[in-house]
């Protein structure tokens, strides 16, 4: 009898133990220039499937704000939507508080604070939208300027055109290049390692060796994993 009632305990206790592995998870965010009754998503990528999105929940905006509250099992991989905007927000659903501040009228421009795995995320994003806007600015203003010289048949001004383009792209290397050796250990360099990785696997192996236990467990490590086999 002692020793049912040792195995039963056991059994009780790996229950409990299993259904306290979830953690609360807490986003909290601003929508400016948003009126009341848009619906804001959030999804997580398939564990499958880095394309697909799961549907986790949504939310009415009131007074510019919402908030979403659950429970996890690991880092998540997962996007902000609305209803009537394009694009999305990417972000890590994971233990904690994270505060999000957006601006529907520069839906690029996004802060996410609170969690490291965040907070890391959205220096990066916000950094590259600062290159991707400056190239396609220059593409925007050199475009009549371009095709002119080209009619003149002006080698000059078109290669000091092209070259002026190029360093922009080079300086965007050069930013993404350095925020990944900096930061080779962090969710987000496994994050834009995955969806730019072609053939070469060589530096997302690297960072998703030296992971923590508990972001190797997320998701996207898991998808990673898989790839890199």
């Amino acid at each position: 009898m002692k020793i049912c009632t040792q195995w039963l305990l056991l059994g009780i206790a790996v229950v409990l133990t299993s259904c306290n592995s979830k953690t609360q998870f807490e986003i909290e965010g601003i929508l400016a220039h948003v009126p009341d009754g848009e619906m804001i998503y959030l999804s997580q990528i398939a564990d499958t499937n880095a394309e697909e999105l799961i549907k986790l929940d949504s939310i009415i905006v009131k007074d510019e704000r919402f908030k979403f509250v659950g429970k996890i099992d690991q880092p998540t991989l997962g996007y902000l939507s609305f209803r009537d905007q394009k694009g999305r927000i990417p972000l890590f659903i994971e233990s904690g508080k994270t505060e999000v501040n957006i601006d529907q009228e520069n839906f690029t421009s996004f802060a996410l604070k609170g969690t490291p795995n965040n907070e890391t995320l959205s220096e990066f994003e916000r950094n590259l939208s600062l290159y991707k806007y400056n190239l396609l600015s220059y593409q925007g203003q050199q475009q009549t300027v371009y095709m002119e010289a080209m009619q003149q048949k002006d080698e000059e001004k078109m290669q000091q055109i092209l070259q002026g383009y190029k360093k922009l792209q080079e300086d965007q290397n050069i930013f993404i290049a350095n925020y990944l050796e900096q930061h080779q250990t962090s969710l987000t360099a496994l994050y834009y390692l995955y969806y730019t990785s072609k053939d070469d696997f060589t530096q997302l192996k690297m960072v998703y060796d030296n992971l923590s236990e508990t972001d190797k467990k997320s998701n996207l490590a898991q998808l990673v994993e898989e790839k890199i086999k």
